[in-house]
């Protein structure tokens, strides 16, 4: 076949291009239709997704909310936990305070009565464990009247 009876055979059947462009046209359409559904279901799709989204949103939203206050619950209690812990700190110290302050008071009572009692500062230093700085002192305190007593007593 030619050139030329291939164009006899296109003028001669017109019938044949015009089927073949209603067969064109159909399958256009039918693509047309395919699409504008798909469309549609990509829509919904992208519709349910944004729903999701802003649900997820709202959930983040309220953890952060939630997360916030455990966070300043746990500072809160922290801070309350420091000041109890400097609470104690204090008592402890204040405890030492006393019991040292119990002992001390203790030995320089017990040392104002032996030398009320006429004892010597060797025996005052030696029985309270006391310097003999300490001794001296409570002796000029105390000892000047016990010296004056027992020689007023003395005949």
């Amino acid at each position: 076949m030619d050139a030329a009876s291939l164009v006899q055979i296109i003028r001669l059947d017109p019938l044949w291009v015009a089927v073949l462009a209603l067969l064109i046209a159909l399958v256009a359409l039918l693509l047309a239709v395919r699409g504008a559904a798909r469309q549609r279901a990509l829509e919904a799709r992208l519709a349910r997704l944004r729903h999701d989204q802003r649900g997820l949103d709202t959930a983040i939203l309220a953890l952060h909310g939630a997360i916030k206050a455990v966070a300043e619950d746990v500072i809160d209690q922290g801070q309350h936990q420091s000041n109890v812990r400097r609470a104690l700190d204090r008592l402890a110290d204040q405890q030492s305070e006393l019991r040292l302050r119990d002992v001390d008071e203790g030995l320089y009572v017990q040392a104002i009565e032996l030398i009320r009692l006429g004892h010597r500062r060797n025996e005052v230093r030696k029985l309270c464990g006391l310097s003999e700085a300490e001794v001296d002192l409570l002796f000029s305190l105390h000892g000047a009247g016990v010296a004056r007593t027992q020689s007023s007593s003395k005949p």
